[in-house]
């Protein structure tokens, strides 16, 4: 079967990364590696008849659709690695023995997660998404700064532990159905095929044992606390794959168990709670956006803030808000890798973390001009202006929001206008800084490898956002349908 060049192309990239030694070559293996799978994954894409099945893979329009965003994000992530790592290593902010382990442990985090994508047993996709936790710890970690070293403990032991409720949780639906059928399953197909006639009680303690592990994988308040470090003390191309990538594997999990309870007599207490925690989730985003000061933490936060909202789309459980939830998930993942992106210019030239712990910016649109002008348009594509995509899913969601209760559209547009009032004002206090003169830092000149991806994410946000390509709506309404929900948009 064609997905098994997935395996193929990993092994052998991983292998290349132990032999050769320079920097040059671990970076062009770092860059070949996601754009392959890239590749592969359009080519399934165009070409389902090759959709075999398999007692390997799951291959179906939904984990098409999340590899789609993955190889994209770590492509782009991986180019901008290129002259953003290089720049570490200049500086002495990353040991150059270090490199081999950034590079492997970037390609083998990609490897994971696309084994956690299309693995087709549930158990199978708890153990590489725990596995995605360890290793993209050990990439936040490898700046080796007391400050990134907490980050990834405190990353790991959140997400671990919780994780561990959703192992009961897997066992309690592997119990339920094997009080159906006589003999248990741990296969997504063969569970959502039962799930009409297992018992409600049962499958809804699962469900939330499962919903509390990949919560805290997705960043969900309450589990959200190693998010906003994380995501700030990492490498920028790290914080980008983290927010644009393995973000969604948590979410990714939630929507598959989400549509196994669509069956069930209980999704009406599932959709309730999962539309309680997206409220939640993104009052407390939304709200702590209005304190930050570090453009980090700020960009951390709106991702808890989108992936509740994107929870929001899943609660509310018709076609047309998954739909557009998924649909937000593509747009929100290449604007916020973008921003990262940007925010990793500024960090090259303000020495960002500094001294005092702060940012401290100034001259911003003297010292980088590019970095400036492609945060001001990330920080409006978050907002949710139009030609951007976020601008359409929100609509979509609120709208859809509405015949559930006129009260969620309310509360939601009021959260989105301190989150718009929190990105407007950060961008504004730091545009307005000048430094005295002479005591200016020196322009950073920041490698073509790095400029380019912000670049190319940004007009693919436009292009998401103005053109609807032939086949793309039919590809997310089947996405909706492989979790089990109707089709009617």
């Amino acid at each position: 079967m064609i997905a098994f060049l997935y395996l193929v192309v990993a092994i052998v990239i991983l292998l290349l990364q132990l032999i050769l030694r320079t920097h040059r070559s671990l970076s062009l293996l770092g860059v070949v590696h996601p754009v392959l799978s890239l590749i592969l994954t359009l080519y399934l894409i165009v070409s389902p008849s090759v959709w075999a099945e398999s007692s390997f893979f799951l291959i179906d329009h939904m984990s098409l659709f999340v590899m789609l965003i993955t190889s994209i994000i770590f492509s782009a992530a991986s180019i901008y690695a290129v002259g953003y790592i290089d720049g570490l290593v200049r500086s002495g902010d990353l040991e150059k023995g270090s490199l081999r382990i950034f590079y492997f442990g970037f390609s083998l985090l990609l490897a994971v997660t696309t084994m956690a994508i299309f693995t087709p047993n549930i158990a199978l996709f708890w153990i590489c998404a725990e596995l995605t936790t360890v290793l993209s710890a050990l990439l936040i970690a490898i700046l080796a700064l007391r400050a990134t070293i907490d980050a990834s403990l405190k990353y790991i032991f959140i997400c671990s532990t919780s994780m561990l409720f959703s192992f009961i949780g897997i066992i309690f639906l592997f119990e339920a159905v094997r009080n159906k059928t006589g003999v248990g399953s741990l296969e997504w197909k063969e569970i959502l095929h039962e799930a009409a006639g297992l018992d409600s009680g049962m499958v809804f303690i699962a469900f939330v044992f499962f919903f509390i592990g990949f919560a805290a994988k997705s960043g969900i308040v309450p589990f959200h606390t190693w998010l906003p470090e994380a995501h700030a003390k990492a490498p920028s191309a790290v914080s980008a794959v983290l927010s644009g990538a393995i973000l969604n594997v948590g979410m990714y999990g939630i929507l598959r168990m989400t549509g196994i309870m669509q069956g069930t007599e209980v999704f009406g207490q599932v959709s309730v709670l999962l539309i309680v925690f997206a409220m939640i989730t993104m009052s407390v985003a939304c709200l702590s956006m209005l304190r930050q000061k570090k453009l980090k933490s700020l960009i951390a936060f709106s991702s808890i803030e989108n992936m509740g909202f994107i929870m929001l789309g899943i609660g509310i459980g018709s076609p047309v808000a998954l739909f557009w939830a998924l649909f937000h998930m593509l747009g929100h993942s290449c604007i916020k890798a973008g921003l990262f992106f940007s925010a990793g210019i500024l960090h090259r030239q303000y020495k960002i973390p500094t001294r005092t712990g702060e940012d401290e910016i100034g001259d911003l649109f003297l010292l980088q001009p590019f970095a400036a002008v492609t945060l001001m348009a990330g920080c409006a594509a978050l907002i949710g202006m139009p030609l951007f995509p976020l601008f359409l899913s929100k609509v979509g969601i609120l709208l859809a929001s509405a015949e559930v209760s006129v009260l969620i559209p309310a509360l939601v547009l009021l959260l989105f206008a301190c989150a718009g009032v929190a990105l407007v004002r950060y961008y504004l206090s730091v545009m307005a800084v000048r430094f005295p003169p002479g005591e200016g830092p020196v322009p950073y000149q920041a490698p073509l490898s790095m400029n380019l991806p912000i670049v190319l994410l940004l007009l693919l946000s436009i292009g998401i956002g103005t053109v609807m390509i032939p086949g793309e709506e039919a590809f997310l309404a089947a996405a909706v349908a492989d979790l089990g929900f109707g089709v009617q948009l």
